[in-house]
C-alpha cells in the first residue's frame, strides 16, 4: 500500500528535557518513514537544553524554535502548530519515544481515508510497566470522554481540520484538544500496535489526582455547559475509570 500523504509535521514541547530529548529526536530519525519535519519548541529552559539541541540535533529536517518567555504546554504546542505548514501533524513529548514503525502505520491509516489515528502504547512508571490497548479498530468519542481508553498524546497523528484547530490554556488541555478533534472527525482510527513508550514523571502534575480531578470538571463543564446532567454523567464515567486505571496499572 501507498501509505505516502506528504511530509508529517512534528510538534515537539522541551523544558528542562536534557536527560530525554535525545532519545525522543532519535526515535524520530530513526522512523522508517522519512518524510517528516520536526519542530522542537524550547519553553524558556532553565537548564541548558536549549544549547544542547543546538549542538546534537544538526538534521536539516529539525527547526528549533525558542519562547520568548515560558508559556506552558498548552501555548509551547501552539507555536509549533503556526510554524508547521504540514497538513498531517503528529505530537511527541519530549520524554517519550516513537517505535520506528509508527509514522509508517499511521500516515498508512491516513492514506487509506482515516483523518485521526492513535495507536497502543506502553506506559512506563517508576514502579510499574504496561502495554495500554483497546480491544476495537475504533474508539468513539463517547468512549473517549467515558476515559474507557487513556489516549497516550504521543500517539496522536492527524489530519488538519481545514478551520484548524489550537490548544485553550486550561489544566488538561490535551483531553479537550482531543475532544474537539474527536467533534470533527467523530472516532478515531486505534493501530492494535504498541508503537510508543509512554513515560510518566513521578513529579507530574497529572500525578495529583485532587487536581486532575478538578480540571476535568471543569473541562466537562465547558464541553457540556448547557447540560449539567451530562457534566456528571461523564464525571462519575471519568472517576470510576480512573479508579480501574489506577488499581490495573499501579
Amino acid at each position: 500500500m501507498n501509505n505516502h500523504v506528504g511530509t508529517v509535521g512534528i510538534i515537539i514541547p522541551m523544558y528542562n528535557a536534557r536527560q530525554t530529548i535525545l532519545r525522543a529526536v532519535q526515535s524520530v530519525i530513526d522512523q522508517t518513514y522519512p518524510d517528516w519535519h520536526i519542530y522542537l519548541v524550547n519553553d524558556k529552559s532553565t537548564d541548558d537544553s536549549l544549547a544542547f539541541v543546538r549542538e546534537h540535533c544538526q538534521d536539516a529536517r529539525i527547526t528549533i524554535l525558542d519562547n520568548d518567555v515560558n508559556m506552558g504546554a498548552a501555548e509551547t504546542r501552539n507555536v509549533g502548530l503556526r510554524a508547521a505548514t504540514e497538513e498531517i501533524i503528529a505530537f511527541l513529548d519530549s520524554d517519550d519515544e516513537w517505535h520506528k514503525d509508527k509514522l509508517a502505520l499511521q500516515t498508512a491509516a491516513i492514506a487509506a481515508g482515516d483523518d485521526f489515528v492513535i495507536s497502543h502504547y506502553h506506559y512506563k512508571t517508576k514502579s510499574a510497566d504496561h502495554d495500554i490497548t483497546w480491544s476495537k479498530p475504533y474508539l468513539q468519542q463517547d468512549s473517549f470522554v467515558k476515559k474507557q481508553y487513556r489516549v497516550c498524546f504521543s500517539s496522536v497523528c492527524f489530519r488538519r481540520p481545514p478551520q484548524g484547530i489550537f490548544f485553550q490554556r486550561k489544566g488538561h488541555e490535551d483531553f479537550l484538544f482531543l475532544y474537539e478533534l474527536f467533534t470533527r472527525y467523530k472516532q478515531v482510527r486505534v493501530i492494535e500496535k504498541i508503537l510508543v513508550n509512554y513515560y510518566e514523571l513521578g513529579d507530574s502534575l497529572s500525578r495529583n489526582k485532587n487536581k486532575a480531578a478538578k480540571w476535568h470538571l471543569e473541562l466537562l463543564r465547558i464541553i457540556y455547559k448547557n447540560n449539567p446532567l451530562k457534566v456528571y454523567y461523564y464525571y462519575v464515567w471519568y472517576m470510576v475509570n480512573g479508579v480501574l486505571f489506577t488499581l490495573k496499572h499501579r
